[in-house]
């Protein structure tokens, strides 16, 4: 009876535990889906956000599953742990193609308080102070030479202070070019933003694909050492003849030089990612991977409208095109005249130690100034300004058609590799289920090493064909985003 309670005991323990962890992981996983849930809405935003940094929805990655990527990483892997957000922070902090479009912000700062300078009034002085020694020797009637002249002293000072009232309204459009400046350099930010995030993202999944390859080779190559055990352990007792061990000895190298020509290529990719971030091409980390590829449904005459309307190049050219319309204005006004205002004070002081002689000034004048006729100068300015004007908005409409080109032939493109994706899928599964068959048939001596072969062949062919589907649909996605303008690997769910 006292055993029979104990058991109890221990049953009802061992129940409430299970209990309170399974609570516990429907509290996380709820915690999950509201972050998730928040996390649209950022996605579904139809302007960039990386320029705010703000990129905890950019791929998200389960803990869990992170760390066990981590404890099944290939050997070699060092230093820290970097999911996909991670690499994009440090690219977007420090990449030096990305830094130098954000320095060429600051030039915004100058067009802005020059245009705003054109409102105030000049004002300039000057001072100056100049000595003259002069003697001069002569011989009077009586014959005695004598001497004459003097120190001669001068300076000057004055103040000047002029004020534009009127010119031709060239402060007007300053002003607004400098405003459309500085929205065309942060647009150009934005631009950079998504090309870099879109050249980290590739960098990122083609290691991730090189390690899986690198891996893949390394299972190939270990069935091909086993192969040849085989191939040795049936030559011996005679049931195969030499030619079987030679290809498989074969068979064995081959596999292994597959492996070299695998790490040299994740080696490259480790250095173009590196690169990408602006930093040490050496440095060695681990990589988060926890890709699916799932179908994404998106209408393309929503999405064309999008980007047409709020992709950052487009937002370029028509502040390109609205400050060429402001230029021309300022050309074709240029035949009104100017009219300006200034005040002077000056002071002077010349004439000998003993007899200086002072002049004091003040003055006020308005002018007004007229180019009535330059030689044609400003008409060919106009034509030229009109020709660039022209040529912009014809470069707008192209660059129009060419996005919505490749939005729409993106999302064709999607649909195909989800689709090759699923049937590469079941091509590596059929062929891993032959492999294992054909490998079982020649460990019995019911099969031939040429049918063991062309087994291994097609389940190696197979299984690097599923990989590469697997990274080749996320790299098309980061392509569409890009094309877009804004992130679309939100739009399908865990």
């Amino acid at each position: 009876m006292q055993r029979t309670g104990l058991h109890a005991i221990v049953l009802t323990a061992v129940l409430l535990a299970a209990g309170a962890a399974s609570a516990a992981a429907r509290t996380g996983q709820a915690a999950e889906q509201t972050a998730a849930a928040r996390g649209q809405g950022l996605l579904d935003s139809p302007v960039p956000y990386y320029h705010d940094y703000n990129l905890s929805v950019l791929f998200p990655v389960s803990h869990g599953i992170a760390e066990a990527v981590v404890a099944q990483g290939a050997a070699g892997d060092e230093g820290p742990t970097l999911s996909l957000k991670d690499c994009i922070e440090r690219a977007l902090a420090d990449s030096p193609n990305h830094r130098k479009v954000k320095e060429n912000l600051r030039a915004a700062t100058g067009e802005l308080l020059s245009a705003w300078g054109n409102y105030l009034p000049t004002l300039s002085s000057g001072f100056g102070m100049g000595q003259t020694n002069r003697n001069s020797s002569y011989v009077d009637q009586s014959g005695i030479v004598r001497t004459s002249g003097g120190i001669s002293k001068s300076s000057y000072g004055q103040l000047n202070f002029n004020l534009t009232l009127f010119n031709r309204a060239e402060h007007y459009f300053d002003m607004r070019n400098a405003r459309f400046f500085k929205d065309e350099r942060i647009s150009r930010i934005y631009s950079s933003e998504l090309g870099l995030v879109n050249q980290v993202r590739q960098g990122y999944f083609n290691v991730l694909r090189n390690k899986k390859l690198l891996l893949a080779a390394q299972r190939q190559a270990d069935q091909r050492r086993e192969q040849l055990r085989l191939a040795e352990a049936r030559f011996s007792v005679g049931s195969v003849t030499r030619l079987d061990v030679l290809q498989a000895q074969i068979e064995v190298r081959n596999a292994e030089l597959q492996i070299v020509q695998y790490e040299n290529t994740l080696a490259t990719s480790r250095m173009d990612l590196n690169r990408s971030m602006g930093g040490k091409l050496e440095a060695q980390y681990s990589l988060v991977d926890d890709y699916d590829v799932k179908r994404i449904e998106l209408n393309a005459d929503i999405l064309c409208a999008e980007a047409v309307k709020n992709h950052p190049d487009i937002k370029t050219l028509e502040l390109q095109i609205h400050q060429q319309q402001n230029n021309l204005w300022m050309g074709r006004l240029a035949y009104l005249p100017n009219l300006s205002t200034g005040a002077n004070y000056s002071r002077s002081k010349d004439g000998l130690d003993f007899l200086p002689n002072q002049v004091q000034s003040r003055g006020l004048s308005i002018s007004l100034g007229w180019n009535i006729l330059d030689s044609f100068s400003r008409f060919r300015s106009n034509r030229n300004t009109e020709i660039s004007l022209n040529n912009l908005n014809l470069d707008l409409a192209q660059k129009r058609l060419d996005i919505e080109r490749e939005v729409r032939a993106g999302l064709l493109e999607l649909d195909r590799l989800y689709q090759r994706h699923v049937t590469l899928g079941e091509s590596e599964s059929l062929a891993s289920q032959s492999l294992e068959l054909q490998q079982e048939r020649y460990r019995l001596g019911a099969s031939s090493l040429l049918d063991l072969r062309q087994a291994q062949v097609d389940y190696s062919q197979a299984e690097v064909n599923y990989i590469n589907s697997i990274y080749d649909y996320h790299i098309e996605l980061s392509r569409l985003s890009l094309n877009v303008g804004r992130d679309l690997s939100g739009q399908f769910g865990n």
